[in-house]
């Protein structure tokens, strides 16, 4: 079972890494490794077959492809190597069909490079307007094939063989062709989906720092007026709380802005914690936080209490300083007004008669 995961591990890594924009080498690598083991499987077979003039253009082949698998790595010459890889297989074909005739299929490898050639050089950062270059390759392409089709039909084989044998290497070479092109696609595939992946990230973190406190991971002041707008447009209650950290200034003056910053997040911390599903909380600005909580009048004062609660016994750690915390709320609920300044405001005054009132409390009427 070890093994077995170890395997799908394995394949989904390689996966990953043809998927990406990094992942060029490797694709070349897999062309090029492919290349070799077909090269090489077709110098043996015309080897023992007595066909000398394929088996030696099969043995250069392999030893192109061996040598461009081992510069791949460099990721330099990947033009020179498109393009000789390109010419290759346009020139296998056409030599075996001046050879051994046309209906062994070989044509097949020229038709499956067209989409392969398109793909691999579009990601290539190195090759320069791609499209025309894979266009240009495909017309050549398209004639060499005619030219092939064309000579063999007025011209005798230089080499005969049983039908059996010819059908044989048609349905391999079917079958290969049909294995570059499934390859390719689900690479194709797998590149789409890595970008739309990469493209949701990014809209991820778009969205992150148009609509998120960077500091704090709350919600930013723009961000909460539109949640506010179906919070007054929906029939279910709720209240609006807006809280400030005391003596904030004193904190950064005395421990530090880092150790200010430590109690913001610590603070939205719990406060986020505690709120949970129940509403939304937002970094108002600077110091102040606001929260917007669904319930009863009374079951937001409780769990506003609860909050002040948990921060009172919350003692922020900060380089070698030990820092104890307090807050004041001042919280109005949905019957108040129905306006959103008004209601922002509300709680604004409320708040300040909490802090002239010896701060670290929750105060609901003025």
């Amino acid at each position: 079972m070890d093994n077995k995961k170890k395997f799908t591990e394995t394949i989904q890594s390689l996966w990953n890494i043809l998927s990406s924009d990094t992942g060029n080498i490797y694709r070349y690598r897999l062309i090029y490794g492919f290349c070799i083991v077909v090269h090489s499987f077709y110098a043996i077979l015309f080897s023992v077959t007595g066909v000398t003039e394929l088996m030696i253009f099969n043995i250069i082949s392999s030893a192109m492809y061996v040598t461009g698998f081992l510069i791949a790595k460099f990721n330099r010459m990947t033009l020179l190597l498109v393009i000789l890889v390109y010419v290759e297989i346009i020139a296998h074909c056409f030599m075996c069909s001046y050879v051994i005739g046309f209906e062994y299929q070989f044509v097949l490898f020229s038709v499956a490079i067209l989409p392969v050639t398109y793909f691999i050089t579009y990601l290539d950062p190195a090759i320069k307007k791609p499209m025309i270059l894979s266009s240009v390759l495909a017309v050549i392409n398209f004639v060499v094939m005619v030219i092939s089709l064309d000579y063999s039909s007025i011209h005798e084989p230089l080499y005969t063989f049983p039908v059996g044998f010819v059908n044989a290497i048609a349905r391999l070479n079917i079958m290969f062709s049909v294995a570059i092109l499934i390859s390719f696609a689900l690479m194709f595939l797998g590149k789409i989906k890595y970008d739309m992946n990469k493209l949701k990230e990014q809209n991820d973190a778009l969205d992150f720092l148009a609509n998120y406190d960077q500091l704090t991971g709350l919600r930013n002041r723009n961000h909460i007026r539109d949640i506010f707008v179906s919070y007054i447009k929906s029939t279910e209650p709720y209240c609006v709380i807006l809280g400030d950290i005391d003596d904030f200034k004193q904190i950064n003056d005395t421990y530090g802005h880092s150790a200010g910053d430590e109690v913001l997040r610590s603070v939205a911390s719990i406060i986020k914690e505690n709120v949970s599903d129940k509403g939304e909380v937002c970094r108002w600005g600077g110091e102040e936080i606001l929260i917007l909580l669904k319930g009863s009048t009374r079951s937001c004062i409780d769990l506003n209490e609860k909050i002040l609660t948990e921060i009172r016994k919350t003692t922020v750690k900060s380089d070698s300083y030990s820092i104890n915390v307090t807050m004041t709320f001042g919280l109005c609920d949905y019957g108040d007004e129905t306006n959103i300044e008004k209601l922002i405001s509300l709680a604004d005054k409320r708040m300040y008669i909490g802090k002239k009132n010896g701060k670290n409390q929750v105060v609901t009427a003025s």
